[in-house]
């Protein structure tokens, strides 16, 4: 009996062994499982907040880039307008200095004309034309240099609208009128022959014409003297008509 009752017991033992491994051992796999995912995904997650902080470094420094292109765009807002107002101040001394040399002109013509009927003598008579000679040459000079005042105004004023309006129109004198002189390679931008002694201001924008049909449009991205160079604005193509050399711009 005594031994029938060991078997038993090492029985029921070894049995509850091998209930204990069936129930355990999904469990612990489960866990272990749990884990090795997690590890998995620690390290996921450590991979991107290194990437956060790479990208978050980046825009630092972009963020660095632009506000000093903010204030070196500040700084040249803050030039052209001082350029502007000291152009304003000198094309007011002119517009001053042409009255006056306007006034001494016409003194000296009502003078000459006076001592003429009164039979002044010819010596008199000659340097009075030399003072009016001179007096008109000044006037023109004066008028010449406020010509080139009024233009240096408008291309400073042009300049301040590309920071302060970029999409205003730009106003080019009425009437302007040029040649094609040349076509790019890709058809994409042309060489025209006026420039900035013409009134020509970058962005401003000319029709193209071939005698009375319209061909395209350019828009100017470059002034000389008396060149220019404008792109040609793809939305105003003519079908399969190409902008050519010899054809007209207009204003």
């Amino acid at each position: 009996m005594l031994r029938i009752a060991l078997i038993l017991a090492l029985l029921a033992a070894i049995g509850s062994l091998a209930l204990s491994q069936l129930v355990t051992k999904p469990t612990v796999d489960d866990l272990r499982g749990n884990l090795e995912r997690t590890e998995a995904t620690l390290k996921t997650t450590e991979g991107t907040l290194a990437t956060t902080k790479t990208e978050l470094g980046k825009t630092k420094k972009d963020l660095d880039e632009k506000a000093k292109d903010l204030d070196a765009t500040k700084q040249s807002l803050e030039t052209v307008s001082t350029e502007a107002a000291n152009l304003k101040k000198r094309s007011d001394k002119l517009d001053a200095d042409l009255s006056k040399a306007t006034s001494e002109r016409n003194a000296a013509q009502a003078t000459l004309a006076q001592w003429e009927v009164l039979g002044v003598t010819p010596g008199q008579v000659t340097q009075i034309r030399v003072d009016l000679k001179k007096a008109t040459e000044d006037r023109t000079a004066l008028q010449d240099e406020k010509t080139i005042f009024i233009r240096d105004i408008a291309r400073l004023n042009n300049e301040l609208a590309k920071y302060i309006e970029p999409d205003t129109k730009v106003k080019l004198p009425d009437g302007l009128k040029g040649t094609i002189l040349e076509v790019g390679p890709q058809g994409d931008f042309v060489l025209l022959d006026i420039g900035e002694a013409q009134g020509v201001l970058t962005r401003g924008e000319l029709l193209v014409r071939r005698g009375d049909k319209l061909v395209g449009k350019v828009r100017i991205v470059k002034v000389d003297a008396n060149r220019s160079i404008g792109n040609l604005l793809p939305a105003w193509k003519q079908g399969d008509v190409a902008v050519a050399k010899g054809d007209q711009v207009l204003y």
